[in-house]
């Protein structure tokens, strides 16, 4: 039985023995588990044992945030049980600072408190720009009369507040300010304007010049030719919905994420520019079209206007690759109308004399009430012959609208609507319509019933809201600024 108890005494005294050298082993950080605060809640303290108190930590975050604000200076405080036992304090302090680039990569104005409770060590590494306002023995001075006396107290963190604000002190002096000032040659991070103001403005004049240029080449018309809508305008309302859809995208991703990070950068805004302003300038290009479209309606005159616009403005297409598109369309159309345009024969197989529709645009007297109704209704156009002897020979071609009409079994003309519903009884928000699906000839008013049609209820749009959240996060930087150490500071023990 006493063998048993004096067993069981020495095995409780090796374990107390030996107990601190398994503590040692479980906290002994490598320089890869240290925690980098940056990555965590944004802050400067590493306090991953902790030694420190919450209200400790949330203390030297905020000082060492105003520092930073006011001066540009990164202090960062690390405090642990133990690190690696093949490494001594300064190896491993000087690579653990170098390892997350502490301070601005241009100055190197950065600091790094290093502090290990278990072995007593407490180190300061420097860097190289930061090294005159806070030399080796000024930092030594502080340490012996603020932070190893705290320590020996077990007052890790009333040490480390009293230092930081005293060196706080020295960085925020007036005097040193002026000295900091030369020391540091980090530059604040550019704007916007700064990475793509110039290029901006650039790619706005371009345009600007290429809208004005278009603008001084397209024709004036009447506000009763300017009303009239041409196939061109369908490409002009194309394009301003592309436009707008652009635009909406981008301002969704602004406010959404809140800023021009994610999946607009600042650097991408320049070819958004582009792409923006080259639909744009496509939109005008042809609206231009357009405007010749309304002035000319003899498509021989138009086929002419649009070729020599082109040839002036075929350069536009490099500004805007839409255009080009437009530009290799025209082309074909004109080649087309080639044989056409060219002169039919008479009897005598003379060369006819093709009437200018510009300067006789009903036709008359050449066609009858219902050619003309084809025409106005754009369902055909009418080359018109005229031989020496009095000859005339009438051409069909098809209309914009041609598609939209066929020929009515009544009256011969190519004025009967295709299929169409016409309503009886509008529908409402509380009862259906009715109406009946016809045909009408809108030369000789022949119609055609097909069947009655049950026209829908209206429905009321619901109206959905959204609301957007903001979060809010530490004014510190995500991660430290890329800065270098050569070595600088100073260390001791308690």
């Amino acid at each position: 039985m006493l063998q048993k108890r004096l067993l069981s005494l020495i095995l409780s005294a090796f374990l107390l023995a030996t107990l601190p050298f398994f503590s040692v082993a479980q906290t002994a950080y490598k320089i890869q588990d240290i925690p980098d605060p940056k990555k965590g809640d944004g802050g400067y303290i590493s306090n991953p044992d902790g030694v420190l108190s919450a209200g400790d930590v949330a203390s030297l975050n905020d000082t060492i945030a105003s520092f930073e604000r006011k001066t540009n200076v990164q202090v960062a405080v690390v405090i642990v049980n133990n690190f690696d036992p093949d490494q001594e304090d300064f190896d491993f302090a000087y690579a653990l600072f170098n390892t997350w680039g502490i301070g601005q990569k241009t100055s190197n104005n950065g600091l790094l408190l290093f502090i290990a409770k278990d072995r007593r060590k407490y180190r300061f590494i420097t860097g190289t720009g930061i090294e005159g306002v806070l030399p080796d023995t000024k930092l030594k001075h502080i340490a012996q009369n603020l932070l190893v006396p705290a320590f020996r107290e077990n007052e890790f963190g009333t040490g480390i507040i009293n230092t930081i604000n005293a060196i706080g002190i020295i960085i925020l002096n007036p005097d040193n300010k002026s000295e900091l000032n030369q020391l540091f040659t980090q530059k604040s991070e550019p704007t916007w304007w700064d990475k793509i103001g110039i290029q901006s403005l650039i790619i706005i004049g371009i345009y600007v010049c290429c809208l004005f240029i278009i603008k001084r080449k397209k024709p004036k018309l009447s506000a009763t030719l300017n009303k009239q809508i041409s196939s061109y305008d369908k490409g002009i309302a194309s394009g301003c919905i592309t436009i707008f859809s652009l635009l909406f995208v981008v301002v969704f991703i602004i406010g959404f994420f809140g800023s021009f990070e994610g999946l607009l950068k600042v650097e991408d805004i320049p070819t958004y520019l582009i792409v923006i302003c080259s639909i744009l300038l496509f939109t005008h290009y042809v609206g231009a079209l357009s405007a010749i479209r309304k002035k000319y309606f003899d498509p021989e005159n138009f086929s002419n206007a649009v070729a020599s616009f082109n040839k002036s403005m075929w350069w536009i297409f490099l500004f805007s690759p839409l255009v080009l598109i437009v530009l290799i369309r025209e082309g074909m159309k004109k080649a087309a109308l080639k044989k056409r345009f060219t002169p039919a024969l008479d009897a005598n197989n003379l060369p006819m004399v093709r009437i200018d529709r510009d300067e006789n645009p009903t036709g008359s007297p050449y066609l009858n009430e219902a050619q003309q109704k084809e025409e106005q209704l754009k369902a055909l156009f009418y080359d018109i012959w005229i031989g020496t002897d009095g000859e005339k020979k009438l051409i069909p071609n098809d209309g914009d609208e041609h598609s939209k009409f066929e020929t009515c079994p009544s009256c011969g003309a190519k004025t009967y609507t295709v299929p169409f519903v016409k309503t009886l009884l509008s529908a409402t928000y509380s009862r259906q319509g009715s109406g009946k699906e016809m045909q009408e000839c809108k030369n000789c008013s022949f119609e055609t019933f097909i069947r009655n049609v049950t026209i829908p209820m209206l429905v009321k749009e619901r109206s959905s809201s959204s609301s957007s959240s903001s979060g809010s996060s530490s004014s510190s930087s995500s991660s430290w600024g890329g800065g270098r150490s050569s070595g600088g500071g100073t260390g001791g023990s308690w």
